[in-house]
């Protein structure tokens, strides 16, 4: 232990924790990254700001002019008119301890959004999806349930074929086929924000999930051709909503709530280092440019008084919490020291008295109390 109020901050075990934690982690590449930026077709982001609920029109941030707006009136099997979503704002989940700014799309809304050629009126054979969304129901068939994607049979009315759809259930859907149903490794996070990539290549599909800072890969499929037909780009109601398709067969409703925080696409297909690096800036920035993730509780600073009677400890904090300090002097054995310090704002500070004789070196956490 070292006197004169010196920052100690390798006494903190939360640190300790958080510097391992880091170590197992990609480094940040951000969307707009030289590295990869020429590929970028559409980004949204930053809803609170960009997204107009009025027009419901969301701005691009891809430097390419692509905004999102409204399908609108469509009428090839039957009228339907579909509209903007609203502003809304969505769990954080393990991204950020706040509430994130989201467009909300909702059930017994026909809802939907459309971005035309995002690669210059051509299909795609190489494509790269991000989107952190929260999908709260999937309606009665999740695989109708497509927040994002290329192609849409509901704006159009017809089923052309060679779409790529983010299904819920969870799997790709192409509508002239499907990709992945029942092949993935994992369940699909209902009612959880979480971080989505789908690479497309002409002869792979690879997709990840990541709900909690650790990119995990849940299906891969191998050998086949894969194309899209179009280089339109939807949000919203891509296959199903309150209604069956007019005109398209074999279609039924999927009344869906579901907020989408940020999408990015890209006309490539981006390395694996790459995904995981914007899986990282994604993971740190869940709702762009303009949010940074919430760092957590973290002890900040450790000092001792120059006369060892008091130690001082400054924590990361939330607003309205009350927290709990204990001390140990081996890691395994935890005295509590307080249990009902109240927060401070974003940063707390807590006098705690001693090292008490015989206490040669101390280790200290700080805890949310129930």
């Amino acid at each position: 232990m070292r006197k004169g109020g010196r920052n100690l901050g390798g006494f903190g075990r939360m640190m300790v924790f958080a510097g391992l934690f880091a170590m197992g982690h990609a480094q940040e590449l951000a969307p707009d990254d030289p590295a990869i930026a020429s590929k970028l077709g559409v980004w949204f982001q930053d809803a609170e700001n960009l997204f107009d609920s009025d027009a419901g029109i969301w701005s691009d941030s891809s430097g390419n002019g692509n905004d999102a707006s409204p399908v609108g009136a469509v009428n090839v099997g039957g009228p339907v008119t579909f509209l903007g979503p609203t502003l809304s704002t969505v769990s954080g989940g393990s991204f950020s301890g706040s509430d994130l700014p989201s467009v909300r799309f909702s059930a017994g809304v026909e809802d939907l959004l459309q971005i035309e050629d995002i690669n210059g009126g051509a299909g795609l054979s190489n494509l790269t999806i991000f989107v952190v969304y929260n999908v709260e129901q999937a309606g009665g068939d999740a695989s109708l349930c497509r927040p994002v994607g290329i192609g849409s049979v509901a704006a159009i009315q017809q089923n052309l074929g060679n779409n790529y759809n983010l299904g819920s259930d969870p799997s790709i859907r192409k509508d002239n086929g499907f990709v992945g149903a029942g092949a993935y490794s994992e369940v699909f996070p209902l009612q959880t924000t979480f971080i989505r990539s789908s690479r497309m290549t002409p002869v792979a599909i690879h997709e990840w999930f990541n709900s909690d800072g650790t990119l995990s890969q849940v299906f891969t499929i191998a050998g086949s051709s894969y194309t899209t037909g179009t280089d339109d780009f939807f949000m919203g109601d891509l296959r199903a909503g309150v209604a069956p398709v007019p005109g398209v067969n074999g279609t039924g409703i999927s009344q869906s709530d579901f907020d989408v925080v940020q999408v990015i696409v890209y006309t490539d297909a981006l390395s694996d280092e790459q995904v995981a690096g914007v899986n990282e800036w994604l993971a740190n920035h869940p709702a762009g440019t303009a949010n940074r993730r919430d760092p957590g509780l973290v002890i900040t600073e450790i000092s001792v008084s120059l006369d060892l009677r008091t130690t001082s400890l400054t924590w990361s904090s939330r607003l309205g919490r009350v927290y709990s300090v204990d001390k140990s002097t081996d890691l395994m054995n935890w005295q509590e020291v307080d249990d009902a310090v109240d927060s401070q704002g974003e940063s707390t500070s807590f006098d705690v008295v001693g090292p008490e004789p015989g206490e040669v070196r101390l280790f200290f956490r700080v805890r949310e109390s129930e």
